[in-house]
């Protein structure tokens, strides 16, 4: 069990609510490559992918929609 820094989780629910790297770095005032670098941490953090992203989209994997319940009770 790892512990999982809350900055990491509102990350995670922004870029689920806007599906944005460039929106939800601006929410959370960070560069898109800080929130990409966060993103992949909790990936690794949870053992699984949690968005499925190409160059135009970001969707929420079946495992990254648990976890956004969980994401937004903590935060």
């Amino acid at each position: 069990m790892h512990d999982i820094d809350t900055a990491l989780l509102r990350s995670f629910v922004s870029l689920a609510e806007t599906r944005s790297f460039s929106r939800t770095a601006e929410r959370v005032g960070r560069s898109q490559s800080a929130v990409s670098t966060q993103i992949r941490k909790l990936e690794d953090l949870v053992g699984c992918t949690l968005f499925d992203r190409d160059k135009r989209n970001v969707r929420l994997t079946r495992e990254g929609e648990v976890l956004l319940g969980y994401a937004r009770q903590l935060i």
